[in-house]
């Protein structure tokens, strides 16, 4: 695949990261032949089989895209930003409310961030300023955050340069969605922790807990839906973005369930051997991996729209996919609205 600017070369993005993902042309040796035909075996299998040729389109655009690095940036701002909000909370805690309801209040934000020790959180106190600075940098790292996830999900959508929002607009879009999807997150967190755990006290029953599991997945589903509505500047519907809210919103649920489980059964101990280091790389891992399942969702929204399955695993570029999936990603490294690409498939490179 050869994408030009009118009167430039080769645009090294397309020949370079992402025209060639998917050769197997490394395959050297004297089993090469065997191994080969075993992989366009393979391919043909996928292609013929549509949840399995949305899969790997999916998982191929994933890595074309170079999502794993967005992924890191959005948990260190997801990382970076918790706390000073943390310091926050407990001391405006500390001011409205008596200190057995502030200890049971930092109880259930316990339950939340497992490995982290309310006893050892110790709220802002004496002067005014460093309360001022701990809103200031929890604000600054929040807008940091969803300025992230604006650049990650325009990226997913292969939105051109030149169509994306300034730093005004994105800033006062971030502060839209912390005021929104922000709120929506803490109500939903609560409410999830309510129902699906004992620390509430109240039996709800197998009926009630199978009810609560399912109210918060729904919610979950329904603020990534918001999420990615809100963080392209793509025109999409909800039923654009549906399936990978499904998809995120399940798989997140999935995952704290079973991080709580085994934070509560095997690395509470740790905290006694490795003391804060064992909460530092737990949350870390734990934005990490949301922010990995968060984009996977974005990118199968992304296929699902654009139909760019199936895709070449060997070999590529060589189906209809491929090719308007290069081409795509040639038009998104447009900086100017006269700047025009021309793309084409070169057969020296099908190898």
């Amino acid at each position: 695949m050869c994408a030009k600017r009118r009167g430039e070369s080769v645009n090294p993005r397309v020949r370079g990261n992402r025209g060639t993902a998917g050769s197997a042309n490394f395959v050297e040796g004297p089993g090469r032949p065997l191994l080969v035909g075993v992989l366009n075996r393979a391919d043909e299998v996928q292609k013929s089989t549509k949840p399995t040729s949305i899969g790997l389109a999916t998982l191929k655009k994933f890595k074309e895209d170079q999502s794993t690095n967005m992924a890191a940036m959005l948990a260190f701002w997801a990382f970076f930003s918790i706390f000073p909000l943390l310091l926050v909370l407990v001391t405006v805690l500390g001011w409205v409310l008596p200190a057995s309801d502030k200890n049971n209040v930092l109880k259930h934000v316990a339950d939340m961030f497992p490995l982290l020790d309310p006893t050892s959180i110790k709220g802002l106190t004496g002067s005014w300023w460093p309360l001022l600075v701990g809103l200031l940098t929890t604000l600054w790292s929040g807008i940091g955050a969803v300025r992230t996830a604006q650049t990650a999900f325009n990226s997913v959508w292969e939105v051109p340069y030149h169509q994306r929002p300034g730093m005004k607009e994105q800033v006062l879009r971030s502060l839209w969605v912390l005021a929104t999807i922000g709120t929506g997150l803490v109500i939903s967190t609560l409410i999830s922790g309510f129902v699906t755990g004992a620390s509430s006290g109240i039996n709800l029953g197998v009926a009630g807990r199978i009810a609560g599991y399912v109210i918060a997945v729904l919610l979950d589903v329904g603020l990534f839906v918001a999420a990615f509505r809100m963080l392209t500047d793509r025109e999409v519907t909800t039923r654009d973005v549906l399936p990978g809210a499904v998809f995120s919103g399940v798989v997140a649920f999935v995952l704290q369930q079973l991080s709580s489980f085994i934070i509560s059964r095997h690395l509470k101990s740790a905290q006694s051997t490795y003391g804060h280091f064992a909460t530092v790389i737990t949350i870390l891992w734990w934005f990490y991996l949301q922010s990995i399942v968060t984009l996977l969702g974005a990118q199968l929204n992304v296929v699902l729209k654009e139909r760019l399955f199936p895709r070449s695993l060997v070999n590529a570029p060589q189906t209809e996919a491929d090719h308007r999936a290069l081409e795509a990603y040639a038009e998104e490294r447009t900086y100017q609205p006269e700047e025009k690409v021309e793309a084409r498939v070169e057969k020296g490179d099908e190898g």
